[in-house]
């Protein structure tokens, strides 16, 4: 397996059936087995969209999917579809340069909001853009096949690809894996920060990893109807569990996971410590202070351990804890509110540099995972030597890995 990286870019990776863009995997998957409901699918300029053809799922350079064909108000086109998670990845991967997608008809969106920019190719046409995420079936991590259940079911075909590798090789692309999964969260906290503010941002984001994994969407429905401030209250439960009592997978999971407990946590949090966001606008200065004097001579090393003793690591874990969340939630969903909601919203909110937020993410403890990974772990030579101990960024390269085998089962059978 060959990779070509370039950060802020697109990758590609060399799977076992062909060269596969990595872009927003789980949407094209969504998209090419048309998971969506049927509905009044309308454009962002209020056109009537039908899908005739998905079109060819693209496995090299350019859009997603080629030669699809689309209904407009009736009138029928063919032509590029490009998917993304965010308006802004349009930019962002720069495709309003490329001529390769001058041929794009359709610029699909899983999240609303964004950047309030026109969508234009490289010759200057401007495609039909159509929001997908209230048409999906499922929350994405559902329909991705991305549940925590599920995650570890392709670690024997990692471990055969790893085992014919070196360990240097195979941390180069967990390194990939990482950086690609961390800009997607970015991207989501900056969307929504954009559309939303500080608190209503937060406040979505907060309740759509809450969600994890079977609740998300509702989770996401909950928080745009209901203000962080309706929150204080044990009445919001009732509401809840009247409005949402279909939608909600109420018995999923183990009993400190469910639904019930997880909002009853949210309710406790914002009752307890009101100011909690606020809180974690203001990150202490000591600690930001000690993170920017280190910045230039820690990055540079990989050494985890010690960056996380130098850049004060641990310390960041207790005032999160303990001064923002009040010790009001436990370690194991800190860690995965730290890595997927807060250290991102940081960032995109420049309370923290790009440097610094993804320093603290890859290197920071991390979130549960399954324990079958441990036995790829080895194979990269991570934690049975000091220089690599685990840590987050490396469990985030095995989930992005796992995801691209997972792609590439369901491209092996669709759009050849």
């Amino acid at each position: 397996m060959k990779t070509s990286y370039v950060p802020n870019h697109v990758t590609e990776l060399q799977g076992p059936y062909g060269p596969l863009q990595i872009l927003e995997s789980k949407v094209q998957q969504i998209w090419a087995l048309q998971h969506v409901q049927n509905g009044n699918w309308l454009t962002q300029s209020g056109r009537r969209l039908k899908v005739c053809s998905v079109g060819r799922w693209n496995r090299g350079a350019g859009p997603d999917f080629l030669e699809a064909t689309i209904e407009l108000d009736g009138v029928r086109q063919m032509g590029d579809i490009e998917i993304h998670l965010y308006r802004e990845d349009w930019w962002r991967h720069g495709h309003n340069c490329d001529p390769a997608y001058n041929e794009v008809i359709l610029h699909v969106v899983l999240f609303a909001g964004g950047m309030d920019r026109r969508i234009l190719t490289a010759g200057g046409i401007e495609p039909e853009e159509w929001n997908m995420g209230p048409w999906t079936r499922e929350d994405i991590e559902s329909v991705s096949g991305g549940s925590p259940g599920l995650f570890g079911e392709l670690v024997p075909e990692l471990k055969e690809w790893m085992e014919s590798d070196d360990p240097v090789s195979i941390r180069e692309r967990l390194k990939i894996g990482a950086d690609r999964r961390w800009q997607d969260k970015e991207s989501m906290a900056r969307c929504l920060l954009d559309s939303h503010g500080w608190e209503g941002g937060l406040h979505r984001m907060f309740l759509y990893y809450l969600g994890f994994p079977f609740n998300r969407r509702p989770f996401y429905e909950m928080a745009e109807a209901l203000p962080m401030s309706c929150w204080r209250s044990c009445e919001t439960l009732a509401i809840i569990r009247q409005k949402w009592a279909e939608s909600v997978r109420w018995r999923y999971g183990r009993p400190a996971n469910r639904a019930e407990c997880r909002l009853k946590q949210y309710l406790k949090l914002n009752s307890s410590t009101p100011d909690w966001a606020v809180r974690l606008g203001n990150p202490p200065g000591f600690l930001v202070d000690r993170l920017r004097n280190r910045l230039s001579d820690l990055w540079s090393t990989e050494n985890t351990s010690v960056i996380r003793r130098q850049a004060g690591l641990p310390e960041w874990d207790i005032w999160l804890t303990n001064h923002v969340l009040g010790g009001e939630l436990n370690a194991s969903l800190v860690q995965r509110l730290w890595v997927d909601v807060f250290l991102p919203i940081l960032v995109v909110s420049n309370k923290l540099s790009p440097e610094e937020g993804m320093g603290i993410w890859f290197h920071g403890r991390p979130a549960t995972f399954p324990d079958s990974y441990k036995e790829l772990f080895k194979l990269a030579s991570i934690q049975n030597r000091k220089q690599y101990p685990l840590c987050n960024g490396w469990v985030q390269g095995i989930l992005w890995l796992e995801d691209q085998f997972r792609l590439e089962r369901v491209r092996s059978t669709i759009g050849k």
